[in-house]
């Protein structure tokens, strides 16, 4: 029979969870599946991704904390007017709004599912987000499943607490036809950021966030010679000025840049599951370095050099060993692609959740 998914989001910004719910419900919905995505709050850089695909995006119009019960309430209404297969919930708050808003429509039919994307709740660095995971530690024996993007990302949330009857470890899906190397574009994208030819060019792909480590980053890449890094996210562009860096803010070409690039570098500190922009790096066959955090390391395999979290002076030598010596970067970034090349598509992914949702009750 068919089935119809409410997915519920706080808001559809340029985060890692964001594009993967928006490559899955897209690729879904040109292959004709029935899903509708709810914004706790409507913004966000992927909701014309989604609806130019065709995908019904809602927006609960929650601003500010005053809002939260009404858009509890109209959750709970469209839930029981439309009578979804399933609900789907995308990261901690809106995980738990998804659960209480079906609580409120009596929809004891449909089946209720989590999406966590993360592997550290950092109860040290900013205790008010604490609040939602810990609710999450509560709830989560009632729900009928969790999604994880990592195994450890499950690993740690059940050393933290969560007892969800059954769970699914999926990878990030993308379009590895789209994400492809395309060496032609390398000299006019080089030449558009004013990054010489024969400089080794090192790309960031992530916003200016704590978990990704920035202060590190720029330290780690400061006076490299003959490198230039490129960053790439949201506040990219307002980071501290240093010579051999380029910030360009929120762009939607990344393939473009990727396509330009010798390496990629993600550095985070905490709280990664698996990071999309390193999946789309490897399918573009580019060598990365990453931080040994989540399952980031597990992912990347021989496609690139992993490194404690940390420490800067190993991020450092790590990039110098690439540029040193392009046939390495080039064997490994040949392992990365062929690690992404199978098992992370849309469809693989779509898959995956049938056989969960039917092991959950909810093949109607």
């Amino acid at each position: 029979m068919s089935r119809s998914t409410m997915h519920v989001i706080i808001n559809l910004n340029g985060g890692g969870a964001e594009r993967l719910l928006t490559n899955l419900v897209t690729q879904q919905s040109a292959a004709g599946g029935d899903a509708c995505v709810v914004c706790l709050q409507g913004e966000g850089v992927f909701r014309r991704t989604l609806e130019a695909a065709g995908v019904e995006v809602i927006d609960l119009g929650i601003r500010r904390r005053r809002n939260a019960a009404a858009g509890l309430l109209r959750l709970a209404r469209l839930i029981r007017r439309r009578r979804p297969s399933v609900v789907q919930g995308w990261m901690y708050h809106a995980n738990v709004f998804a659960s209480l808003a079906l609580m409120l429509a009596g929809r004891r039919g449909t089946r209720l599912i989590w999406g966590v994307f993360c592997s550290d709740v950092c109860p040290n660095r900013e205790p008010l987000k604490n609040i939602f995971p810990g609710l999450g530690r509560l709830f989560s024996p009632y729900v009928d499943g969790v999604v994880y993007n990592a195994g450890e990302a499950r690993d740690f949330h059940r050393s933290f607490g969560f007892r969800e009857p059954r769970s699914l470890v999926i990878p990030n899906c993308l379009d590895t036809r789209r994400f492809v190397r395309e060496t032609e574009l390398r000299r006019p994208v080089r030449r558009e950021l004013g990054v010489p030819e024969d400089a080794v060019m090192v790309v960031v792909v992530a916003r200016v966030d704590p978990m990704k480590n920035w202060p590190g980053v720029l330290a780690a890449v400061r006076d490299l010679p003959g490198v230039v890094t490129v960053g790439v996210g949201k506040g990219t562009d307002e980071l501290p000025p240093q010579p051999g860096y380029v910030g360009l803010g929120w762009r939607d070409d990344v393939q473009r840049i990727l396509s330009a690039a010798d390496i990629f570098l993600l550095a985070s500190d905490f709280g990664e599951g698996t990071s999309m922009a390193l999946v789309e790096a490897m399918s573009c066959s580019l060598p990365c370095v990453v931080t040994d955090v989540g399952g980031n390391g597990t992912v990347l395999g021989d496609g690139g050099l992993v490194v404690p979290t940390q420490q800067t002076a190993a991020v450092r030598e790590a990039i110098l060993c690439l540029a040193r010596d392009r046939r390495v970067r080039e064997r490994m970034g040949r392992a990365g692609r062929a690690r992404i090349a199978t098992g992370h598509s849309a469809d693989d992914v779509a898959s995956m959740f049938d056989v969960f949702l039917e092991s959950a009750g909810g093949a109607a």
